[in-house]
């Protein structure tokens, strides 16, 4: 029960309603901000927890607001003031339920509210645990500390997180980068104590600007990312022929395939005839058809099928007896030029196949494997076409193994989370049902396969594929648009865009989703250069814990 005067109790509840959300009256000298957690007595040993989504200045009677006091120092003038402050005028809060929390840690999505009148205090680290715990026998990793509750940490089922796909919000600059190196991080250490490499989850990740592999650039200086910090646990794959890397990839032409081009419409690259064109020639030609279509005259047998009886057997007879435009053809060539000028593009035939292999069988073999695009980073055409022709046959494996597995979970694939960056060039409203990655996301984990997108514009995302993302992780955003993308549906979303609107542009998170049992406003974990890899809550909580008790903990939280 909670007693007034106690250290966390700061008001009582004056109205409000289950669906939007109690208004709580606090105490006089009192205060609570945005996103933190406050509770309330319900009885039977139940506590409600809440999120305080709003704070605002209430009058009793509008006389005290209408006529307020005069400033000065004159005693009488200052003694008015005193006596209207929490009494005539007030300050309240805006608290959306969330959860009912027993004593014996049980908790459930709340269906009641307190009684007028009923005590609130800011949530502790008992209540915060019984809401968040994910058991002694569960991995998990540490979300960071609830904003204005340093003394409390959240953490998060790791299983729970990845068993779905999950994507990290944010305009550029607030560290996008830096939570999902320090999530992998986590997985990727307590995948590594799995029993068999079956039960690993491991991550295939589309490094665009080479921060999850040895190094990731950190406010002006760096600090070890994924490779450095797991060794054998990661494989690095690069585009460019570099040191340091496992193995590099080179792309061949007759590996490039009209889907594999299909994505780049979302920049622009291609048109959508031109796609068509690479449908109809790759149908002719088959996986010779990118040379074919950058050489000057055409295959003998598609030029005698479409010879003139002026025995003209050129480019322009097979265009127009495959009825495509000129200009048409003018693009398409253009742009597979640039393609080919690429020097990780090579004409022929290549190792590609073979690197399809290797990746399947790293991964497979519980190794996460970082793809690095080096100079090739900037370019969003490269990217995409690398992202686009490994995840297409990666996941054409991963389908092909689970059908293989015939529901024997002993034979199925281990589970594997798929990184991409710039997401909605992936995902936009217009290529979503064309992409590969529409697919996974809509799959859930048919196939063992989910997604973590990294993406500054939300509401350029497909919103099925959006609707599909599992656990959000929402760091400060300008555009409306992009809030609601990301709250629209969601219970009490008018507060949640609120507090959205309220984080700072670093180190300030809104965490909600599928992972969760309620939103969560934190403060992330510091990145400092000796980070531990899969930090725990519990060694957050006890960094000094040793004996027994702390080796035993130390398998199950790194």
């Amino acid at each position: 029960m909670i007693m007034p005067g106690t250290d966390g109790d700061i008001g009582v509840v004056v109205g409000g309603s289950l669906t939007k959300g109690l208004e709580v009256r606090l105490d006089a000298a009192k205060a609570a901000g945005l996103g933190q957690y406050v509770m309330a007595p319900l009885g039977d040993g139940f506590d409600l927890l809440g999120m305080v989504t709003d704070v605002m200045l209430k009058s009793a009677e509008g006389s005290a607001t209408a006529w307020p006091p005069p400033s000065g120092e004159d005693r009488h003038i200052a003694l008015l003031r005193e006596v209207l402050l929490d009494t005539g005028v007030y300050t309240a809060i805006d608290v959306q339920p969330y959860l009912e929390v027993g004593e014996a840690g049980e908790s459930s999505r709340a269906r009641r509210i307190p009684r007028h009148f009923a005590r609130v205090a800011r949530a502790d680290q008992d209540a915060l645990t019984r809401a968040f715990d994910v058991g002694d026998d569960r991995p998990a990793v540490t979300l960071g500390s609830p904003l204005g509750m340093d003394d409390v940490m959240v953490h998060v089922d790791l299983e729970k997180l990845f068993e779905r796909s999950a994507g990290i919000f944010g305009k550029s600059g607030t560290g996008k980068t830096v939570y999902a190196v320090q999530f992998l991080s986590g997985l990727i250490k307590q995948s590594s104590m799995a029993p068999t490499k079956q039960q690993r989850t491991v991550a295939l990740i589309f490094d665009m600007h080479d921060d999850y592999g040895d190094y990731l650039k950190f406010e002006g200086g760096q600090r070890r990312s994924l490779k450095l910090l797991h060794g054998s646990d990661v494989a690095l794959m690069g585009v460019e022929d570099r040191p340091g890397l496992d193995r590099r990839l080179v792309v061949g032409t007759k590996d490039i395939e009209p889907d594999d081009l299909r994505v780049l419409q979302s920049t622009a690259e291609f048109t959508q005839s031109a796609i068509e064109a690479c449908d109809v020639l790759f149908d002719k030609l088959g996986h010779g058809w990118f040379d074919a279509v950058l050489a000057e005259v055409p295959p003998a047998a598609l030029a005698r099928a479409s010879e003139t009886e002026e025995g003209d057997a050129g480019w322009g007879p097979v265009l127009k007896s495959l009825d495509i435009a000129q200009p048409t053809w003018t693009h398409l060539r253009r742009k597979l030029r640039a393609l080919k000028s690429r020097d990780f593009v090579q004409s022929g035939d290549s190792q590609f196949r073979g690197a399809i292999d290797w990746i399947v069988q790293s991964l497979q073999g519980g190794q996460s494997v970082v793809i690095q695009f080096g100079k090739h980073g900037n370019n969003l055409t490269s990217y995409m076409l690398v992202a686009n022709m490994l995840s297409r046959r990666i996941w054409d494996a991963y389908q092909r193994a689970m059908e293989q597995a015939r529901g024997d979970a002993a034979k199925e694939p281990n589970r594997l989370v798929i990184v991409i960056e710039e997401a909605h060039k992936f995902v936009d409203k217009s290529m979503a049902g064309q992409t590969i990655f529409g697919e996974i996301a809509r799959e859930l984990r048919k196939y063992n396969v989910t997604l973590l997108i990294i993406d500054q514009r939300p509401s350029q995302i497909d919103p099925e594929v959006l609707s599909q993302i599992g656990t959000k992780f929402c760091l400060q955003l300008d555009s409306e648009a992009d809030v609601e993308a990301l709250v629209g549906g969601i219970q009490g979303r008018s507060g949640l865009r609120q507090v959205i609107a309220s984080l700072e542009s670093k180190q300030q998170a809104l965490v909600f989703g599928h992972a969760l049992p309620m939103p969560v406003m934190v403060r992330p974990p510091e990145f400092t250069r000796d980070f531990a890899p899969g930090g725990s809550l519990r060694q957050r909580l006890d960094p000094g814990a040793n004996g027994a008790a702390s080796a035993a903990m130390k398998p199950l939280y790194g």
